[in-house]
């Protein structure tokens, strides 16, 4: 993944280049032996779920009696290696179209084999017969394998066509896509502005990887690709499972607007689907090791739709327009999300609840997301909870501020939340280690004030101020630790009571 990083096409500034190097070298990441939580004296949170979320209860990568699971990734095809240029196609740029050679190689391939794209550039013109939404529909168990993400390249003419995809996937098994980039001839200006639903270009998903038929599609591996000059989704994961995505490098969004534009990586469950026991329940999928440019990014990594028992680990992304990684306030739960590194985000790190969504309605994520382990640069607020979002853990993270950081952890009405063990540095004038204050709702959807929120064994040195209760009912604090403080250690509303 570092190699990757180093070699882009397109390089950013010489400030956030040199930041991106440093924090991807002091990033550990793995794509092998993906366990369940484990906290730190081996036990974690479990809370009552919900009926419409069955008896899961567990957070992170658990079967539904709270086991730990590892998920499995397919192995590398034994078969054939079916090269597509034996099949027509033309690596050199601005061919006519090598899009059909590489649909007739995986139409030719086998279960088992792999199909094989050298190095070069291959233009894709046309899409599928089959679906002309697409120019390259995937095949269960057939590999798509270029050779290295700068060597090999994917150039779409796709150029804002509804519900458009590079390279989709429904209901696929066992497929390995890995060692190329994906990119279009777009040569618009990239996406800037979050308040701008007019702008846009090249496809609307680079990789889109979901259902058939109501079949989830599972044991699927993106990895080491690049993804940039799409509209909507680089990668989109849509109502499956045992789909892993590590290594990957996504940057350049082409809009960054409302309703669902600039997205990095989208793992979704459906919009009417409540059933965890049906056959395209989403969970079980696994973001890890991949790095984002967040300059042309609305948000990182999303996950919406009651999308449940995801881990989201030891990614690093720096920049995004809004929350970096967003659990977007549709019911997501039992989420966990450990061992990220976000810097320079313009919103939040990570939140849980969302405001927006003129269809949908956005409001509070659902029950026992587990945040920890996280490291927050220099982001507006480092974490954020609201709407009502239940029954949150968020545990030893690690928060330093910058100069225009406003809160280390926000929470605003979020029943239940423990704050535990995390430390939080840094920050000017006016900047909070911990917030708890009303949350004014949206259009009256997530009105509240905190409740049962218990704030134990924090550290918070070297700060500009403390803890600060604006609002809230049954709160406790426990064993925190404040010192070195400029302003104010803690600020108690009048009315407020907090146990000790």
């Amino acid at each position: 993944m570092k190699e990757s990083v180093q070699n882009s096409r397109r390089g950013p500034a010489n400030w956030w280049w040199l930041t991106l190097v440093l924090v991807v070298f002091l990033t550990a990441c793995t794509n092998e032996g993906f366990q369940g939580p484990v906290g730190r004296d081996g036990a974690v949170k479990v809370e009552p779920a919900p009926s419409e979320h069955g008896d899961w209860q567990v957070p992170g990568l658990v079967d539904r009696s709270g086991e730990p699971i590892k998920v499995s990734t397919p192995d590398p095809g034994t078969g054939r290696t079916l090269d597509v240029t034996d099949f027509g196609a033309d690596p050199n740029p601005d061919s006519d179209d090598d899009a059909p050679a590489i649909r007739a190689a995986l139409d030719a391939a086998k279960p088992g084999d792999e199909v094989l794209l050298p190095a070069g550039t291959y233009d894709l013109r046309s899409t599928d017969p089959a679906d002309k939404s697409a120019n390259i529909v995937l095949r269960s168990g057939v590999d798509l394998r270029g050779e290295g993400q700068e060597r090999t390249v994917l150039l779409t003419s796709l150029d804002g066509e509804d519900d458009s995809r590079v390279i989709r996937g429904s209901g696929v098994r066992d497929v390995i896509v890995a060692d190329f980039t994906i990119t279009s001839r777009h040569g618009g200006p990239l996406g800037d502005d979050p308040d701008n639903g007019n702008a846009g270009g090249g496809p609307m998903y680079g990789i889109y990887i979901g259902a058939r038929e109501g079949k989830a599609s599972s044991r699927v591996l993106v990895k080491n690709l690049g993804i940039r000059k799409f509209e909507r989704h680089g990668i989109s994961v849509k109502a499956s499972r045992e789909v892993t995505l590590s290594g990957n490098y996504i940057s350049e969004a082409t809009a960054v607007g409302p309703g669902g534009q600039g997205y990095g990586i989208a793992i979704e469950g459906s919009v009417d689907q409540h059933d965890p026991d049906a056959a395209n329940d989403s969970r079980h999928n696994v973001v890890i090791g991949n790095t984002f440019d967040g300059r042309h990014l609305r948000h990182a990594i999303l996950l919406q739709f009651r999308t449940h028992n995801n881990l989201v680990a030891d990614n690093t992304i720096v920049g995004s327009h809004l929350d970096a990684i967003d659990l977007h306030g549709e019911g997501e739960y039992l989420n966990e999300i450990r061992d990220n590194t976000v810097i320079g985000g313009q919103q939040a790190g990570i939140a849980l609840g969302n405001s927006g969504g003129s269809k949908n309605k956005h409001d509070a994520s659902g029950p026992g997301n587990w945040v920890h382990s996280n490291n927050l640069i220099g982001n507006r607020q480092g974490i954020l909870v609201i709407l009502g979002t239940p029954d949150t853990l968020i545990e030893d993270n690690r928060i330093t501020a910058g100069e225009d950081s406003k809160v280390g952890i926000e929470v605003r009405n979020g029943p239940g939340t423990e704050l535990r063990g995390n430390r939080v540095t840094g920050g000017t004038d006016g900047f909070w280690a911990i917030r708890l204050s009303k949350d004014r709702g949206a259009d009256g959807r997530g009105k509240g004030i905190p409740s049962g929120i218990r704030i134990e064994s924090n550290i918070i040195r070297q700060t500009s101020n403390g803890i600060r209760i604006d609002a809230g009912k049954d709160l406790s604090m426990v064993e925190n630790v404040v010192d070195g403080i400029d302003g104010a250690e803690l600020r108690v509303a009048d009315g407020i009571e907090v146990s000790r």
